[in-house]
């Protein structure tokens, strides 16, 4: 064994331990025990900090709470003038800062507390942990908020605002949130589902917001923002371990944007949108679940909208993290895997920079059985660079520039192929690993591989004659390749995909006020798409003599000519507070979109004639939220969606002769209309939700499996899906928290047109997903969160033959843990804790094509990270 290897698998045994001895006799204590206990540890210091600093202990005489513009601000006073040194947690919806070394020596007794300071804020305490060190808990009413610490000469200020926030995606400003402790921007409060401001409890829609410090947690144990989504977010249905998205959104596409510039393409068989931005370059990530006609195309089933990480507010800050990780059934040496990255924030006068860098190699997956993982497009032995870079200028106090760029490229490194003789045997097996050695492209071509670059340049005004207005243009530059795939005896014999796509366009949109508690939104969007889709064949000789080592390329063939597509919307959105109990919003959008391609000659040699062809469409959206109490509101909505079908099917196989303007069979646009209800609840300890929904179209598309092609080809028939979606946040006490999430949902479509319906296929309808978590901060400093995955099984479209196999339910328990360390925190994440055997949905739906698709899901594995804070 390496000696690397030796030093973490001795240094995680330690961790582990030291974490059991702790954490082993609180398990049958009460509550005020517990405080005992930590109490009496106050001359062992658990935090490097405390050690270097006991000499002096200082005392906190005032606190109060001062209302601003953007939520609150937390006074803290001292009788020294001596600098705090605060540090911060999140346990659930709590908000948790421990000043070391200090006491409480209040004039009105020995804690405070207040309730309901403002809105989003529920409530705030301060006691003393222990003889040293003072914890203040800030609950908010629907996650913990953000916070904005600054020192000063008297004490502290903590800046809070509210940590449910729903951002614009065409905004910049509307992205600017802040960085724990770091001195950042306070976080505003922007409506993505209307974008527009207003409080996230009058939007009448399902939203999930996963703040940095949720992203980083989940990055501890997996990388891929799939994983991330599929843990926290109801509706997005379970990881594949592929490069793909897979999943959809209550069981239709969504529209994944990255500071409002689109990353979907209408080439959908390559799928890679959330494979186009590293977790560590994002500052957060918000999901609108349903439909939303006000973003137009793509989003039926909802938005998925990604900030890139802003700016901090002090001078200049450096952040590195590093990190190793590796399979623990055996330590083998291949599934060692690394991870470094750095962020730099700068400001200076009305300038600000941000660059964020990340370089991640993962190692190869090994099952709970030892085996290793081939994985057919999967992620691991993928290398990846990010880079993010941001430069903003303030012009005024209401106007701002920023250009920012952020470039990813990743590369599939890896011999280890799917063995094709697994389907020699009747049998019912698992995927086979075959290492015939690193993949050889002589002639061209490649090993699988993705490259995205979006530049992005935005502009705000806070009070252009009363009106607020954001803009923003962009470029969008995407290369994808497959890796080779044996479809012999098909016509494409050995290939290998490769799409080139670019966009670029502009979103505008002006929020101007009607009167106190009446605004309209609106604006313009403008995209313009260009892609085209080419095979690589290879010689099929080399490719048996070598086991698929040597890909050669002996053709390359247009699949999908290039085609272009330009999609304009207008929109407009009122939004009326009605009374204080009874908010309303509605509005319209009207979608034009345009598609044009030369002639050309198809992977078959056939000429097809060129043209081109116009789609419109007015959709709708209206809501409405009713506080039935200060803690509980209802809520209703009725929105549309519209998106034009994936224009390949129609292109690349097009009869022998056909031109566009007459018979080439390019399918029409879908609408989506979709029924939401749901009621949403925040009292001090408690925050959940519950909605039901119901949609439908009169003509869906759904992707079905051709033996002919031996490619997924797109079927339009009319379908509807429907299901249930539950949220539940609990904070127990100061120390543990505990919650989770509850996903169902059916569909069916009517494919035959004779109103017969049929299950929908599992690659659309999630089976049921439930998550749990619990959080406990052990020892000051010092977090640990289980948490489990639970997917259920499904055999209704397997029933149907919609589906050539069923789905079996599985069960993952993760294991997340962080201690602060000086000025850093050190983390342990344990994928698959109880090394459980498992298949994903993804590999069993697919199992019954090819034994070569069931690859089982990672085994236990361990990465080990440090990030320090310079």
């Amino acid at each position: 064994m390496k000696v690397q290897q030796v030093l973490w698998v001795a240094g995680s045994f330690w961790v582990l331990l030291i974490q059991a001895v702790w954490a082993g006799p609180q398990k049958d204590v009460g509550q005020q025990e517990m405080r005992q206990q930590l109490s009496g540890l106050a001359s062992v210091e658990t935090r490097l900090d405390g050690w270097l600093a006991q000499a002096g202990v200082t005392e906190i005489t005032a606190i109060r709470v001062v209302e601003t513009e953007a939520g609150a601000q937390l006074v803290i006073d001292t009788a020294s003038g001596i600098t705090l040194n605060p540090t911060t947690t999140t346990v659930g919806n709590a908000l948790v800062v421990e000043i070391p070394n200090a006491v409480l020596v209040l004039a009105d007794g020995e804690d405070f507390q207040v309730a309901s300071p403002t809105e989003g804020i529920a409530y705030i305490s301060a006691t003393a942990l222990n003889d040293q060190t003072v914890r203040i808990a800030i609950t908010g009413a629907d996650s913990a908020p953000q916070s904005d610490i600054s020192r000063t000469s008297d004490g502290l200020n903590i800046s809070l605002t509210s940590g449910v926030a729903i951002v614009e995606d065409s905004s910049e400003l509307a992205g600017e949130t802040s960085e724990e402790s770091s001195g950042e921007a306070p976080l505003r409060l922007v409506v993505t589902a209307t974008r527009t401001e207003e409080d996230p409890t009058d939007v009448p829609r399902s939203v999930t917001i996963i703040s940095r410090e949720q992203i980083g947690q989940q990055a501890t144990v997996g990388r891929s923002l799939n994983d991330i989504l599929g843990q926290l977010v109801p509706g997005f249905g379970p990881s594949s371990d592929r490069a793909f998205t897979e999943n959809t959104l209550r069981g239709r596409a969504a529209a994944v944007l990255i500071d409002g510039v689109p990353q979907n393409t209408n080439a959908r068989s390559f799928d890679r949108e959330l494979r186009n931005i590293d977790p560590s370059a994002i500052e957060r990530i918000e999901v609108v679940r349903g439909p939303s006609a006000i973003y137009g195309g793509d989003s039926t089933g909802g938005l998925i909208n990604i900030i890139t990480r802003q700016p901090a507010e002090d001078a200049l800050v450096f952040r590195s993290e590093i990190g190793v990780g590796a399979a623990l059934g055996g330590l083998e040496g291949d599934s060692f895997g690394t991870y470094f990255q750095q962020y730099v924030s700068a400001r200076q006068g009305i300038a600000d920079f941000t660059l964020s860098a990340s370089l991640s190699n993962p190692g190869d997956a090994f099952d709970a059985e030892g085996d290793r993982i081939p994985i057919i497009q999967g992620t691991d032995g993928s290398g990846s660079f990010n880079i993010l870079g941001k430069i903003g200028l303030a012009l005024s106090d209401e106007q701002r520039l920023q250009l920012s760029v952020n470039h990813l490229q990743e590369r599939r490194n890896t011999g280890i192929i799917s063995d094709p003789s697994v389907d020699d045997n009747e049998e019912e097996e698992k995927a086979r690993a075959l290492d015939v050695g690193e993949l050889e492209f002589p002639d061209g071509g490649g090993p699988q591989s993705d490259r995205n670059t979006v530049i992005n340049l935005s502009y705000s005004n806070e009070d252009l004659w009363g009106s607020q207005l954001d803009a923003l243009v962009y470029y969008r530059d995407n290369f994808s390749r497959s890796d080779p795939r044996d479809r012999r005896p098909r016509a494409f014999g050995i290939f290998q995909g490769e799409l080139d796509a670019t966009n670029w366009g502009t979103r505008v949109g002006v929020n101007t006020p009607l009167g106190e508690t009446v605004s309209l939104l609106w604006g313009v969007d403008y995209d313009n798409e260009e892609n085209s889709t080419n095979f690589n064949l290879f010689d099929p000789d080399d490719f048996d003599a070598t086991q698929g080592r040597v890909n050669r390329k002996i053709e390359e063939r247009t699949l999908v000519p290039n085609y272009e597509l330009s999609s304009l919307g207008l929109f407009g959105q009122l939004q009326w507070d009605v009374t204080d109990e009874l908010q309303i919003s509605g509005g319209t959008r009207y979608e034009n979109i345009g598609l044009s391609v030369n002639d050309y000659t198809t992977f078959f040699g056939d000429f097809i004639g060129g043209g081109d062809d116009t789609f419109d469409e007015i959709l709708f959206n209206a809501g409405a939220v009713y506080g039935v109490t200060d803690e509980v509101s209802l809520f209703a909505s009725f929105a549309q969606g519209f998106s034009v079908p994936d224009f390949t099917d129609g292109l690349a196989f097009a009869e022998p002769g056909a031109t566009l303007d007459s018979s080439v069979s390019v399918s029409q646009p879908q609408k989506v209309n979709e029924f939401e209800l749901g009621v949403r609840g925040a009292w001090e300890p408690v925050q959940a939700s519950l909605s039901a929904f119901y949609n439908q179209s009169d003509l869906g598309s759904t992707l079905a499996f051709s033996d002919e092609s031996g490619l997924f080809e797109t079927v339009r028939a009319p379908e509807r899906v429907y299901g249930i979606e539950a949220t539940i946040d609990a904070q127990i006490d100061e120390f543990w928290a505990l919650g989770g999430t509850i996903s169902w949902s059916e569909g069916a479509a009517d494919l035959e047109d004779d109103g017969n319906y049929t299950a929908l296929s599992g690659a659309r309808i999630q089976p049921l997903k439930l998550t749990a978590y619990v959080e406990n901060e052990t020892l000051p400093g010092w977090n640990n969160r289980f948490q489990a995955l639970l997917v259920g099984s499904r055999d209704r479209a397997f029933d149907a033959e919609v589906d050539v196999s069923p789905v079996d339910s599985y069960f993952i328990v993760d294991f997340v843990s962080s201690v602060d360390v000086g000025d850093g925190t050190f983390k342990v994440g344990i994928e698959n804790l109880f090394d459980n055997q498992y298949f994903p949905a993804y590999s069993q739906r697919l199992s019954g094509f090819s034994e070569t698709f069931n690859s089982a899901g990672q085994g236990r594995a361990i990465s080990l990270g440090y990030e320090y804070t310079w």
